[in-house]
């Protein structure tokens, strides 16, 4: 497997100021449908990594950030929480867009869960929200 690692190649050149998020999927091959094929994310490194367990980690990029899919090889015996309010701790990612209603649409026609639907909110932002296939909400801003 090609091993690509963008925060190194990055560096050389200069710094990168972003947050990267680590998602353990239970299918990399789906979620890579979702974030990739869907959301427009551009696939930008793949290493099998065995540093929290055994897996295939692939890096996608949104501007300076990145999203990491991990599926490991043996599945964990838990699963977080899913939903915006059934517990503490990390519960969504945002992802800036400079399109909503497109996006929104091709989430409708792939049968995505719609968590938020595209709203206003009273200080001038539009925001949606959807569930990845693990259950993961992914919540989108119009930039």
């Amino acid at each position: 497997m090609d091993t690509l690692n963008l925060n190194q190649a990055e560096s050389a050149s200069s710094p990168r100021i972003a947050i990267d998020v680590g998602v353990i999927v239970t299918d990399i091959e789906q979620a890579l449908r979702f974030y990739r094929d869907l959301i427009g994310l551009q696939v930008v490194g793949e290493v099998t990594t065995s540093l929290i367990g055994k897996g295939r980690l692939v890096q996608l990029k949104h501007d300076q950030s990145l999203i990491k899919l991990l599926q490991m090889d043996k599945t964990p015996l838990q699963k977080s929480p899913t939903g915006l309010s059934v517990a503490f701790g990390y519960r969504y990612i945002t992802l800036l867009v400079s399109d909503l209603e497109p996006l929104m649409q091709k989430m409708a026609q792939h049968q995505v869960t719609i968590a938020i639907p595209i709203t206003q909110l009273s200080y001038g932002a539009t925001i949606a929200m959807v569930e990845d296939p693990d259950g993961n909400i992914v919540e989108f801003v119009k930039a």
